[in-house]
């Protein structure tokens, strides 16, 4: 708000439509202060800060989104090797019995 009203041609008529916020954010300040309160960052800050957060979010979402495929693609060829390594076993014991009865 102060940038506005430095930015603004007519001083008065910008503190005249913004009495009330002015007058809220003074008592406000003057509370923060009698508690010795940490003043609060700058919105713009905090909001650069949140956008880096959501795209760092999204990469890591998507990041995490494609190992979860591959976590998926290893467990089916994991289980495709099991399944053609464990055929002989099964088979072999069926050869010796028919091995046996000749």
């Amino acid at each position: 708000m102060v940038e506005e009203y430095r930015q603004s041609r007519d001083k008065e008529k910008f503190l005249r439509g913004h009495e009330g916020e002015i007058i809220l954010f003074e008592a406000a300040a003057r509370e923060l202060k009698r508690l010795d309160a940490v003043p609060l960052p700058a919105t713009k800050r905090l909001r650069a800060e949140m956008d880096g957060l959501t795209a760092r979010r999204t990469a890591l979402q998507s990041e995490y989104r494609k190992a979860q495929r591959e976590e998926r693609e290893y467990d089916t060829l994991r289980q495709n090797v099991e399944a053609l390594l464990e055929k002989p076993r099964e088979a072999e014991p069926q050869r010796q019995r028919n091995h046996e009865l000749e």
